[in-house]
């Protein structure tokens, strides 16, 4: 039931929530296109960021790929435009490559973007022997992976860069990382590091490296370690005076409060959610209460509620943020709570 109960609330706020940054249709030219997947958010800056990838359908790579990013307002005006290129170099026969282009200004008007491929060259083979071994992903409110790339090929790769791509359920890249630029010799093996932002829209990731000679082919990442930044703990079930109940009686009030701990020092607004139910596995009771983190540190959350039934019930609590994705674990069911 928590289960079921959960994903109901992630499938209304994907369907509710204002996309500012409305899909496109897809832009070709000549067999290179934008994927109708890309992604725009405001940076910290106040510039706007557009992700997205850029696939080769043609049998033959191409290279120098130009993308061509129009900034709009509300009413479809051009604010800015700005050209930019994929991340790999080489694109490879039916592969693709992701890009991130900036605004140059940090404009608020900004609401709407349109991407095209402005053009493309033909371009050598860089053959895929590179090979990428990543370990877990550590997610807290940065991403950070490691693990060691092989170089398979006869001449050193020189200047390797490994990019982390994280992709929401919709399949739109939605964060990039890119990590420094490592020389590593022919049939030798050296670690590699990558820290990216995360977005909490991230629900996959994969893992693709490039070198001025070589590539490497697209690897997903299967390990994740989740770090969650909010500890809940000492939920009690009281009267609005904080006075335990030994038991409620039917349609009085009754406060639900937790201790809510936030580890990270940054701003953080969150959801404290509780669900009541009936020992039958029958919701009775969810209710919300909204907060603000402002850093590190301890709140108490508290959420009201009324019985009208009389009977056993238990509580669970949940804290996310307002993209409905979890701050804290999961915390078991507890307080057997007894009405007459």
């Amino acid at each position: 039931m928590k289960t079921v109960l959960l994903s109901s609330f992630l499938i209304i706020v994907l369907l509710t929530t204002n996309l500012a940054w409305a899909d496109l249709p897809p832009s070709t030219s000549l067999g290179v296109e934008v994927l109708q997947t890309e992604y725009s958010n405001k940076a910290s800056d106040g510039t706007t960021v557009v992700y997205g990838e850029i696939q080769n359908d043609l049998n033959s790579p191409v290279n120098t790929v130009t993308i061509g990013v129009t900034f709009m307002d509300s009413n479809s005006n051009q604010v800015e435009y700005k050209t930019g290129t994929t991340l790999l170099q080489v694109i490879q026969p039916g592969g693709k490559a992701p890009f991130m282009i900036s605004s140059t200004k940090a404009d608020p008007s900004i609401v709407q973007v349109q991407v095209k491929v402005a053009g493309f060259q033909s371009s050598s083979e860089k053959q895929q022997v590179l090979q990428v071994s990543p370990g877990s992903l550590q997610i807290s409110d940065t991403l950070l992976i490691s693990g060691n790339i092989t170089n398979s090929g006869a001449q050193q790769s020189t200047n390797t860069k490994l990019y982390l791509i994280s992709y929401d359920a919709f399949q739109r890249v939605v964060a990039i990382g890119v990590s420094d630029p490592i020389s590593i010799g022919s049939g030798t093996t050296s670690q590699f590091s990558i820290t990216s932002d995360f977005n909490t829209r991230a629900q996959s990731y994969m893992i693709i490296a490039e070198s001025d000679n070589y590539q490497s082919k697209p690897i997903p990442v299967n390990g994740v370690q989740i770090t969650l930044p909010v500890i809940v703990s000492n939920t009690t079930v009281t009267n609005p005076n904080g006075i335990s109940y030994s038991t409620v009686p039917v349609n009085a009030s009754v406060k639900i409060t937790s201790d809510a701990k936030y580890l990270l020092n940054s701003t953080q607004s969150f959801v404290y959610y509780v669900q009541v139910k009936q020992f039958n596995g029958k919701v009775a009771f969810i209710g919300k209460s909204d907060g603000l983190f402002l850093g590190a540190g301890d709140q108490t959350v508290s959420v009201d509620w009324k019985p009208n039934l009389a009977g056993s019930y238990f509580v669970e609590t949940y804290v996310w943020n307002y993209d409905s994705v979890p701050l804290s674990s999961s915390v078991p069911s507890i307080n057997v709570v007894l009405v007459k």
